[in-house]
């Protein structure tokens, strides 16, 4: 059926609802639950071993939203555990840092110093002692306040000498603990002291401790997370559009993974965030048309699918019959 693009029932709510669309975490999407996955087992490597861990994809790929899943399990974990054992357990802290861009070591311990004590702002007395005498006390301020692991986000704005500096940091808290190796009760487990360095980025942030010689065993894992593969990008929209699922049980879900991987990722492997847009683009166009007329709200579940309008707003060009198509003014 020819499908026009004019403004129609949702003309006032549809700008409202573009705007404040928020699309559903791809939560039940396999893809997208094994890059959370890696990513916890990345932090567990960088608190338990304390060592660097770096993870890196592509932008788009999921890589904040996994870290913030990592890091909130890692939480609830520390919590049942000092509900368990109040007296005697210690939290395991880690330290955030999003997009820190930090040209030198020394502006990167500066930066560190200020979040860990607050109370550090003149930067002169910063400057009036040597590298090594603010790493020293960023060691001790780290160690006192129980952080285990020094967590950025967006790592690839960090410099080769900022890199090493936490290479040394990493060093100097090992070296500042007595017992660096320890065992738990059951005599199974080895936890390392010190502090471990999780940096989560696009692959340039891999580059940079490629190129540090002095890495030695302080980086001991890298971790890549791909795209979505092409048979899995039909299940995003599955939980985009609930609605959808009532086309997919009529033509089977194979043909459903078939047509998103031949049309939508080309028999490639793309990102999240692009299915995410055209996700948007493909809501905005259903609002915009006369096919709105027939639903009962703007909600995102109440959009079904159309397959016209599903190749229109993936292409973002004209519909593939010129006549029926009347764009917006």
């Amino acid at each position: 059926m020819p499908v026009s693009i004019t403004l129609g029932k949702y003309n006032t709510e549809f700008v409202t609802a573009a705007e404040d669309l928020a699309l559903p975490i791809l939560d039940d999407v396999a893809a997208m639950k094994e890059i959370t996955d890696q990513m916890k087992w990345a932090l567990d490597k960088a608190l338990e071993r304390k060592t660097g861990v770096v993870v890196h994809g592509p932008k788009g790929v999921g890589k904040t939203i996994a870290l913030a899943r990592a890091i909130s399990a890692h939480k609830e974990s520390e919590q049942e555990l000092m509900a368990k054992n109040p007296s005697e357990y210690r939290e395991r802290r880690l330290l955030e840092v999003h997009g820190l861009s930090s040209k030198t070591g020394r502006d990167l311990v500066l930066a560190l110093l200020k979040i860990v004590s607050p109370g550090v702002r003149d930067r002169n007395l910063g400057m009036r002692k040597t590298d090594d005498d603010l790493r020293a006390e960023l060691v001790a301020a780290l160690m006192n306040k129980k952080y285990r692991v020094l967590v950025f986000d967006e790592a690839e704005y960090l410099s080769e000498r900022a890199v090493d500096q936490l290479r040394q940091i990493m060093s100097d808290a090992a070296s500042r603990e007595s017992g660096r190796v320890k065992k738990t009760k059951d005599g199974d487990k080895v936890i390392t002291a010190g502090v471990g360095v999780l940096l989560v980025g696009t692959k340039e942030v891999l580059e940079v401790v490629s190129r540090n010689a002095d890495a030695g065993h302080r980086w001991a894992d890298d971790i890549a997370l791909q795209p979505l593969a092409p048979d899995m990008v039909g299940d995003c929209y599955r939980q985009y559009f609930p609605a959808f699922r009532t086309h997919i049980d009529q033509i089977g879900l194979t043909a459903w993974r078939d047509f998103c991987a031949n049309h939508v990722a080309v028999g490639r492997r793309i990102t999240a965030d692009q299915v995410d847009q055209h996700a948007r683009n493909y809501y905005s166009a259903y609002l915009s048309s006369e096919l709105a007329d027939a639903l009962p709200s703007a909600a995102l579940e109440h959009v079904p699918f159309n397959r016209e309008l599903f190749l229109y707003s993936l292409q973002d060009g004209e519909l593939s019959k010129p006549t029926s198509a009347k764009r917006k003014s």
